[in-house]
């Protein structure tokens, strides 16, 4: 089923989502975007990769629009439903439309008026449907499955994905006239690695975050040296979300009060075994030996097969960075 979310009553812009957003150095500019558009009737369509933080901008152009904060934000992941569901759920139904159909039902169109729908994955929307979409974008109406009436709805659409639309119009099906429709005004959200500044602040807050719902308070703060290699990450397979899901791991796995680059190395290894067990070259050695030292508890085995490295190996760099260490075999 589709995800249904009611925004809560906002008389203002100055909400928890742009506070959280506003202290992020990279996404000013699309803050500054996010604020042309409110109280405007237009469209949006926001582009970026998977984990950047579409939903969130989406969530803040609700909250912060003053027409539309006291109304619904509905949305629906296009590449989740089948083709015939996702066209129910998008425009409703009436009583005997198909088997099943006891009852009519308001499509998330409906449900949505005068507040938000969210279409995610929009690149995913199944050729068959894409000009019913159209129509309703440019009518403001709506037909249910197996109605003979149209229904008027004032909703701002708010798209989003994380594809190349350009190419997709080119050669995989997507309708031009479609996404001149639904990109009346355009965001690009960018990555988390062409933003690394971002990257101090938003570790901070998910160590907050996630130490108080796991109750893992004994957690004090983020060191030095795991600060460092969270900074020379790419975060290329999910960026922020990615981020928060390491943070997360790390956190459970912290028994002190100080989160190590060790804990994070740890995490990481647990769920995508050796892409970083090492930690990135540009990290310095000195930090993580001893991060992966004061892990183990000065054993030398333990904390060898956390870097992925053989005991020799380990003793030798020891050695070399003149560490002292009351080392356990």
């Amino acid at each position: 089923m589709p995800m249904m979310n009611h925004a809560p009553r906002q008389t203002t812009a100055d909400c928890s989502i742009l506070k959280l957003l506003e202290a992020q150095q990279g996404l000013r500019s699309v803050i500054d975007d996010v604020r042309r558009v409110l109280g405007v009737a237009v469209d949006v369509l926001i582009r970026g990769e998977s984990g950047t933080g579409k939903e969130l901008i989406a969530r803040l152009l609700h909250e912060a629009d003053p027409l539309r904060c006291g109304h619904s934000f509905v949305a629906v992941n296009c590449a989740a439903l089948p083709e015939s569901l996702l066209e129910a759920d998008l425009f409703g139904y009436r009583r005997g439309a198909f088997t099943g159909a006891t009852h009519d039902r308001a499509g998330l169109f409906e449900q949505a008026h005068r507040g938000t729908l969210f279409l995610d994955e929009i690149g995913e929307l199944p050729p068959r449907l894409q000009p019913k979409l159209l129509r309703v974008l440019q009518e403001r109406l709506v037909r249910p499955v197996g109605g003979s009436e149209e229904v008027a709805v004032d909703v701002r659409v708010v798209s989003a994905t994380n594809r190349d639309l350009d190419v997709s119009m080119g050669h995989e099906g997507f309708r031009v006239d479609l996404y001149y429709r639904l990109a009346d005004f355009v965001l690009d959200l960018p990555p988390l690695r062409q933003r690394r500044r971002d990257i101090p602040y938003l570790a901070d807050h998910f160590l907050h975050l996630y130490r108080d719902l796991f109750d893992r308070r004994h957690i004090d703060t983020l060191g030095e040296g795991a600060r460092a290699w969270l900074c020379s990450c790419d975060w290329r397979a999910n960026n922020v979300r990615e981020l928060s899901v390491v943070m997360k791991r790390a956190i459970l796995l912290c028994d002190g009060p100080v989160l190590t680059a060790q804990h994070l190395w740890s995490a990481v290894s647990r769920g995508e075994g050796e892409r970083v067990r090492q930690g990135p070259p540009d990290v310095d050695e000195h930090t993580r030996l001893e991060a992966a030292l004061q892990q183990a508890g000065g054993n030398l085995s333990a904390a060898a097969r956390q870097l992925g490295m053989k005991r020799s190996t380990l003793h030798d760099r020891i050695r070399r960075h003149r560490m002292h260490t009351a080392a356990q075999s």
